[in-house]
């Protein structure tokens, strides 16, 4: 194999949780409608810090609803 999985990073929820000051709940919500990456370790939730710095990195880049421009 050529990944080095000794460098990859799983967050609990509550640890991803207080990095994005949310719930744990929040974090399960957006796990369940696909907008957050994520995977089951034994029966229970992780994210890759990696994904989820990405994802973050992401929402940044999108422009609040008040500043989307108008279609047509």
């Amino acid at each position: 194999m050529d990944r080095n999985f000794d460098q990859i990073r799983l967050l609990t929820l509550a640890e991803a949780a207080g990095l994005l000051h949310v719930s744990t709940r929040t974090l399960q919500r957006m796990i369940r409608s696909r907008d957050l990456p994520a995977l089951k370790v034994g029966g229970q939730w992780r994210l890759r810090e990696s994904q989820l710095a990405e994802w973050m990195q992401g929402r940044e880049r999108r422009p609040f609803p008040s500043q989307r421009k108008p279609a047509g």
